[in-house]
């Protein structure tokens, strides 16, 4: 079965739609991508200090203790936020057909939220940060992110009621999910935490906020993205829309149990960090046979990988969504988790989510979505491939050495007579492939943002036919004719 081809009238409101999304969705894209650039030039710049903590001693600024909390709230809110909301903002209206009717009101909550996170870097930087991972920042800013945030998503709501489809698609389904459990989340743990809550409540609901941020936020849109392109690409429907259903509702149902399992020994109820540790092994299955339904969505059509850019990004953030799935369950079990809750394995983790699967997920919708809202192509195959790899062996080449450096520390931690300096000096090696893997990965991002930049600037190829991989630009008018897929 194939996915019926669009009429030209069809082809005419698509049009339209991305014609009325082109600046907000640019904005935020760009946005994104600059923030990306900083973020991993301070991951860098963090792993070093981390390898070699006699640098830059007469500096404040420059200890460990306030460069990565910039680099993590830099890749979060500044990289993946931003991204997330402009995919969000485009595959709504076009799941939908719905046009964006306040395009000047969302650049405005764009500049509001990108100015918001410039005071909390200063702040942070400066030594006001508070040590929260993820809510590092005054709490006196974090309703500044709460208003540019409902500013930005209430538009996704009308647009959803007002779909021409009485029954919607799986995307949508995600999107809104999106959409209204990220307030939920942020909401929560910023009045708990700011109202004065004990610390070890402080701690437990911080453990709760950077779970669900997952699992609420970037696993949902990743999803959506996926649940997209990946049919639309291959020229069919999805394999089982059941599956898909049972999916969402099992990440809905089991997400806001998570988190706890980050300090399972600790000044908690025991049964707080068993619960999270079976949520967590439970959403395993739902990843599991949610990836596995995408895959046989391409049985037959594996081809397409070779030419499709979109394609390539979003399969590869869909598999390392799997891997983080497995391994995030094996670390919410006491007999792994018990030695590795405090090394390095929980960095890996969060990077591996956080770049792995989210952000190349999220590569593959702009690969998709920007030239379409700027009726040109990218410039460059060639660029766009060394785009993928250089990510690709960054992030294996981070979450390698963490995850192993993380074990090899857990070991050590767990000799009783051991210092946690021995700990730290025995994994130190490790932290060398940190930095090279941010090297890496900011040179993919340079390309990237190049690349991106030129789009924004018009300088786009504006002959016909798409940038692939492994064809000549314009060569062929899709991925499915150069494959020799029908």
């Amino acid at each position: 079965m194939t996915v019926p081809q669009p009429t030209p009238e069809d082809l005419k409101e698509r049009a339209a739609i991305d014609r009325s999304a082109r600046y907000p969705v640019m904005f935020f894209f760009t946005s994104a991508a600059a923030w990306l650039l900083f973020a991993t030039v301070m991951g860098f710049v963090s792993s070093l200090k981390l390898r070699n903590p006699e640098l830059w001693d007469g500096c404040a600024f420059m200890g460990y203790g306030r460069l990565f909390p910039v680099h993590f709230n830099t890749l979060v809110y500044g990289w993946a936020m931003q991204a997330g909301i402009g995919v969000m903002l485009w595959l709504m209206a076009r799941l939908t057909r719905s046009r964006i009717e306040h395009p000047v009101a969302l650049i405005v909550a764009g500049h509001i939220w990108n100015v918001g996170l410039a005071v909390a870097v200063v702040a942070i930087w400066a030594g006001a940060g508070r040590s929260i991972p993820l809510l590092d920042f005054p709490g006196w800013l974090w309703p500044v992110f709460a208003v540019s945030y409902a500013m930005t998503v209430v538009w996704l709501i009308p647009m959803f009621q007002g779909r021409r489809n009485t029954l919607f698609y799986i995307s949508e389904l995600y999107l809104v999910g999106a959409a209204v459990w990220f307030p939920w989340i942020f909401l929560t743990a910023n009045l708990l935490i700011n109202r004065g809550s004990a610390p070890v409540m402080g701690a437990g609901v911080n453990a709760w906020y950077l779970s669900n941020l997952l699992y609420f936020w970037m696993v949902p849109i990743a999803l959506a993205v996926a649940y997209y392109i990946i049919p639309k690409i291959a020229g069919r429907p999805i394999y089982s829309y059941p599956l898909a259903q049972g999916g969402f509702w099992l990440l809905a149902v089991l997400a806001g149990w998570t988190g706890f399992s980050r300090y399972m020994g600790g000044p908690f109820p025991a049964w707080m960090p068993a619960v999270s540790g079976a949520a967590s092994i439970f959403i395993l299955l739902a990843v599991v046979a949610t990836v596995a339904n995408l895959l046989l969505t391409l049985e037959g059509r594996t081809k397409l990988w070779n030419f499709s850019p979109s394609l390539r990004f979003t399969v590869m953030g869909m598999l390392m969504l799997a891997v983080w799935a497995v391994l995030s369950a094996m670390g919410s079990t006491f007999v792994f988790g018990r030695n590795l809750q405090f090394t390095h394995f929980t960095a890996g983790l969060d990077m591996l989510a956080i770049y792995g699967f989210f952000s190349m997920t999220m590569f593959g919708a702009f690969y998709f979505i920007v030239p379409r809202i700027t009726a040109s192509e990218w410039p460059s195959g060639n660029r766009i491939r060394t785009h993928f790899w250089y990510s690709t062996y960054g992030i294996i080449t981070i979450i390698a050495v963490t995850l192993v450096g993380g074990i090899a520390q857990g070991s050590d931690l767990a000799v009783w007579d051991r210092t946690f300096s021995v700990s730290f000096t025995n994994s130190a090696a490790y932290i060398v492939g940190r930095c090279l893997a941010w090297v890496l990965i900011g040179w993919s991002n340079l390309v990237f943002l190049h690349q991106l930049a030129l789009m924004f600037l018009g300088k786009g190829r504006k002959s016909s036919g798409p940038t692939l991989i492994h064809s000549e630009p314009g060569q062929v008018p899709s991925a499915r004719e150069a494959a020799g897929v029908s």
